[in-house]
């Protein structure tokens, strides 16, 4: 026997609906759904991808991301409109090679492999802050142009941090770490409920930065930091869960793993049972699929880790 060799197979939001209709015995497999039926499997398919991202197991929303701290900065808001933050491999950070003065637009870096013009730059300053801007070209393995000029001067061996794209607003950070510069240690951080960051007498105390609170709001989230920060040359790097994308059109491909294909049909079709008319017999066999389908799913899609327990002698 000779087997394919592809790992490829997935079906598009069409093929995904298309089926979910066949489970109801709406459509048979060779008759084509009606434009009415593929926008209301459209529609009821964006809503329950966006419900299960409550459950809050899909391991593959899962990211590490890094935000950037201002010196004295108490609060940063993450999304698409949001403050300075970017995944972790699309962070590149490198120095400046020579001292720079105000309005310079011409940076000399130790390395800009990696870069590219339209990226975020951020360069530190002497006074401690850092300038963000953008590059509008890469001119050698050692140098870059900038959009607008330097904001004050910048010595030589300030730290240059670039990224290509702004974070998605995170639906929850599992975890962060702190991180500096130039130190390979990563230093664990608290988090904090709302109430205990908010109890804080004073959110503005400059230090070193050792536990956050993240709201995650509608447009951008809010990311609080405590203490805030007292270097430029600090990061946070969390662990978050994204949002699923959505299905915009028929042809799409679903932001989920193949894995999840007959989870996905089961359960849109239990959904559209309201809608359409099916028999209740039939209507309760794609009920107990869906459940089914969907405990199988949840029990695979879960981090393979071990569970430490210890005897409490207190």
């Amino acid at each position: 026997m000779t087997t394919s060799g592809s790992v490829d197979y997935e079906l598009d939001a069409e093929g995904l609906i298309t089926k979910a209709f066949q489970k109801l015995g709406i459509r048979a497999a060779e008759t084509p759904l009606e434009a009415f039926e593929i926008q209301d499997g459209l529609s009821d398919l964006n809503l329950m991808l966006k419900s299960w991202q409550m459950d809050g197991m899909h391991l593959w929303t899962r990211q590490e991301g890094i935000v950037f701290l201002d010196v004295g900065k108490a609060d940063y808001l993450l999304g698409a409109s949001g403050d300075e933050a970017t995944l972790l491999d699309d962070f590149i950070g490198t120095t400046a090679t020579a001292a720079h003065v105000t309005s310079d637009t011409v940076i000399t870096v130790s390395d800009s492999t990696g870069m590219a013009a339209a990226d975020f730059v951020g360069i530190k300053l002497d006074d401690g802050t850092r300038h963000w801007t953008t590059i509008v070209s890469v001119d050698s393995s050692e140098q870059i142009t900038i959009t607008t000029g330097l904001a004050s001067a910048s010595a030589s061996a300030s730290t240059v941090f670039t990224y290509t794209t702004i974070i998605q607003r995170p639906l929850r950070i599992t975890s962060s770490r702190r991180k500096t510069y130039g130190d390979d240690n990563e230093v664990p951080i608290d988090s904090w409920s709302r109430e205990e960051y908010f109890n804080q007498v004073n959110k503005n105390s400059e230090g070193t930065v050792i536990a956050t609170y993240y709201s995650p709001l509608l447009v951008n989230g809010r990311f609080y930091v405590w203490q805030t920060a007292s270097s430029a040359n600090d990061y946070i790097r969390i662990s978050f869960e994204r949002t699923i994308e959505d299905v915009d059109a028929s042809t799409d491909t679903l932001d989920i793993p193949v894995e999840w294909h007959e989870t996905v049909i089961y359960n849109l079709a239990a959904r559209l049972v309201d809608s359409y008319t099916v028999p209740s017999q039939k209507q309760q066999q794609i009920i107990g699929k869906a459940r089914y389908f969907m405990d199988m799913s949840l029990g695979w899609d879960q981090e393979l880790e071990s569970i430490d327990i210890q005897p409490d002698f207190r």
